[in-house]
């Protein structure tokens, strides 16, 4: 996720998807496994699609859901068990009896459940993966119900059904573990957890792996080169640096373009940000905050200029499609491999540590206007902006932005962009990327 905003993850709504839609958490919730009646945990009844059967039609399936609004990736149902006990936590958090209750009944599926399902959404359902407003870390980050949900996260990884993936999908798709152990070590980072951040990257990192269909050694599964660098996509072969410096620039056009064209896109983005709405701006990766605002107005997406390019940015849409897309017949690894975008940030703001799909997308950044106070963590090192002026980085490299301490909304625009070694012969022997199939004449 660069400024990780603009992800797919409709040009505009699916902005909300890269992190997490995006990152192959698509498939519906099927079903649960039976309890005995003495058991305190609520399951739901289900058939193999996911849909409640007459037994259950009535049941109280998930605290969220898409009717309600409450859910940001559309193609996901949330359903889980112990509803009951998290609604009456939720509705009195102060109350350590419902609280207690709550966490019994959570704790009980995570050491009872072997349903792959089941440990997916409570994963996603404890780490506010999928919801528009924070529930569970609301408060703090390393509280009882987040870690639990991280405990989810790392029994899911073991589970066959997730290891499968290792069979089943190719290494540029998102596979099961890489993005699993991924969401694991960003939230055990966010809550000030490195050591146990630092077992999950050592115990992926040196796992292998031996199907009926592939074989990996001991770094060959999971090829990640540094503890603050853990894509789920991984491309070989590419440079890996988190900061591009200006004497690299000759090998990214796009950073000198936007500093030639500045007057132009200053322009056009102060006038869009007069009027936000009706300029298309939306909020996206709402899980990644809990207060202020982050919202974009996305110019390229899918490799397609959007109504907003060419409507509230006119005169910078012509001067992009001089220069987008960068590669052109190459294949993406993820809906944002490129793209384009505006985006601001109100006055106290702080997004979460977070990191990108994949490893050959570059993210290039361009100040606009309220930079004051503004910070941008790449990797463990902050940077600023400066009005006209290029960062260059790589977004699959754990990063944080914060408007903390900013006089006024900061305003920037992100470019994001394909890895400059990536070519043909990066695609050999791949057939399907996470975002679309090869061409046959490149596999």
């Amino acid at each position: 996720m660069g400024e990780s905003k603009g992800d797919g993850l409709s040009v505009r709504t699916s902005l909300a998807l890269v992190v997490m839609c995006v990152y192959g958490l698509h498939q519906f919730y099927l079903n649960f496994l039976g309890t005995e009646e003495s058991s305190p945990v609520r399951r739901v009844n289900t058939d193999a699609d996911g849909t409640v059967t007459s037994e259950g039609d009535n049941a109280d399936f998930a605290l969220f859901t898409h009717e309600k609004n409450e859910l940001h990736c559309m193609e996901r149902e949330l359903r889980h068990p112990c509803v009951k006990e998290l609604r009456n936590w939720i509705s009195d958090k102060g109350d350590k009896t419902t609280e207690q209750l709550a966490l019994s009944c959570v704790n009980e599926v995570l050491q009872l459940s072997t349903d792959f399902y089941e440990l997916k959404n409570m994963t996603h359902l404890m780490l506010d993966l999928d919801t528009n407003v924070h529930v569970f870390d609301r408060d703090s980050r390393n509280n009882a119900f987040v870690m639990t949900g991280i405990k989810f996260a790392e029994k899911l990884m073991e589970h066959e059904q997730c290891r499968a993936d290792f069979d089943k999908k190719g290494p540029y798709e998102t596979r099961c573990v890489a993005l699993f152990a991924k969401l694991a070590i960003l939230k055990y980072k966010n809550a000030g957890m490195e050591d146990k951040a630092m077992e999950v990257f050592k115990r992926v990192t040196s796992m292998s792996w031996k199907g009926k269909v592939n074989t990996y050694a001991p770094g060959e599964a999971i090829q990640w080169d540094h503890f603050k660098h853990t894509p789920q996509i991984w491309v070989p072969g590419l440079r890996s640096q988190p900061i591009w410096p200006r004497e690299q620039w000759k090998d990214l056009p796009i950073t000198t373009f936007l500093e030639e064209n500045f007057a132009t896109l200053k322009e056009e983005a102060m006038k869009a940000t007069i009027n936000p709405e009706e300029s298309g701006f939306e909020e996206a990766y709402r899980f990644l905050y809990e207060k202020g605002s982050w919202d974009t107005v996305m110019l390229y997406h899918n490799r397609t200029f959007s109504e907003e390019c060419e409507n509230v940015f006119p005169k910078m849409c012509a001067l992009l499609k001089t220069q987008l897309p960068s590669k052109p017949g190459l294949p993406w690894t993820s809906n944002q491999n490129e793209q384009a975008m505006v985006i601001k940030m109100k006055v106290g703001t702080d997004v979460e540590i977070h990191s990108g799909p994949a490893n050959n997308i570059l993210n290039i950044h361009i100040g606009i206007a309220g930079l004051e106070g503004a910070r941008l963590m790449v990797a463990g090192t902050n940077y600023t902006w400066d009005e006209g002026k290029v960062i260059a980085w790589d977004g699959s490299y754990d990063h944080s932005v914060d408007c903390v301490h900013c006089k006024e909304e900061r305003v920037i625009m992100m470019v994001r962009y394909m890895h400059p070694d990536t070519t043909a012969a990066s695609f050999k022997g791949i057939k399907r990327t996470h975002y679309e199939d090869v061409p046959i004449e490149m596999q």
